[in-house]
C-alpha cells in the first residue's frame, strides 16, 4: 500500500512539473508591431570601433515557477545590419508588465557584448510600452569580477564599490558600475573586459576610507575580490 502510495504522489509531481514547464512560445504579435509597442535599438561593434554584421538578437520574457521551471515567450528577433545596428520591437502583455522579467538575449553569449548599461534584463515595472531602450554594445574578450565580503548583514562596517573600466583602449568615456552593501550582499558579478586596466574603488561610510586598486583580468578568467578591508 506505501508502494501504490508514493508511486501515486511521485506520478503527481511529475504532471504537475510537465504542466508547468511550458515550452518556449513564439510570441511574435507583428513584425513591425501594430501600436504601444516597446523598442530596444542599439549598435554592436568591436573593440576597434568596427561594427558587427550579422549578430543574432531576440527578447524574451520568462516567468520563472521555482523549482518546476517556467514560462517563456520569444517576444521578437532580428539581425544586425551592415553597421552594426539592430532593432527590435514588441508587444508587452498586460501580464508581463507586472510578471516575470524581459531579457536581451543573442546566439552569441552576451557575456561577450560588453555595455556600460550593464544590463540586459527588465523586470516588472522597470519597462513599459510606448518605450525606447538604446542598448549598445562593444563585442570583446570578456572576464569576470566577483564582489565579494565577509562581514553580516546589516551590521557594520558597511562597503559600497564602484567599478570603473574603458569598453576599449581609446574609449575616451569610462564605464561605471556602484554598488551598495547596505542592506548586507555577499556577492556580486561584473562582467569587465579582459586585457584593459580596471579600477575598483572600495569604501567605508562610516570610517570615510576609500581603497583604490587597478586591475587586469585575462579572457574567461573570473576573479574573487574581497571588499573587506
Amino acid at each position: 500500500m506505501k508502494t501504490r502510495a508514493r508511486l501515486y504522489i511521485a506520478l503527481l509531481l511529475l504532471s504537475c512539473c510537465l504542466a508547468s514547464c511550458d515550452p518556449i512560445k513564439y510570441d511574435y504579435v507583428s513584425k513591425y508591431c501594430p501600436g504601444s509597442c516597446t523598442t530596444l535599438i542599439g549598435r554592436i561593434t568591436d573593440q576597434n570601433g568596427e561594427p558587427v554584421a550579422g549578430a543574432e538578437l531576440w527578447v524574451s520574457w520568462h516567468k520563472p515557477n521555482y523549482p518546476l521551471g517556467g514560462s517563456t515567450r520569444q517576444k521578437a528577433v532580428t539581425n544586425t545590419d551592415i553597421n552594426g545596428n539592430y532593432a527590435l520591437r514588441f508587444l508587452l502583455r498586460d501580464q508581463e508588465l507586472v510578471e516575470g522579467y524581459i531579457s536581451l538575449e543573442s546566439g552569441v553569449s552576451l557575456n561577450t557584448y560588453l555595455s556600460c548599461s550593464g544590463n540586459n534584463r527588465w523586470y516588472g515595472g522597470e519597462i513599459s510600452r510606448d518605450t525606447t531602450i538604446v542598448q549598445n554594445f562593444t563585442k570583446a574578450p570578456s572576464a569576470m569580477l566577483q564582489l565579494n565580503t565577509t562581514h553580516i548583514p546589516d551590521q557594520p562596517p558597511r562597503f559600497q564599490a564602484t567599478v570603473k573600466y574603458k569598453l576599449s583602449p581609446a574609449d575616451p568615456d569610462s564605464c561605471t558600475f556602484a554598488y551598495d552593501g547596505s542592506p548586507g550582499y555577499f556577492e556580486d558579478e561584473v562582467y569587465v573586459p579582459a586585457n584593459i586596466p580596471i579600477v575598483v574603488y572600495t569604501h567605508k561610510p562610516e570610517a570615510a576610507t576609500t581603497r583604490k586598486e587597478l586591475l587586469t583580468l585575462q579572457p574567461g578568467e573570473v576573479r574573487s575580490y574581497m571588499l573587506d578591508f
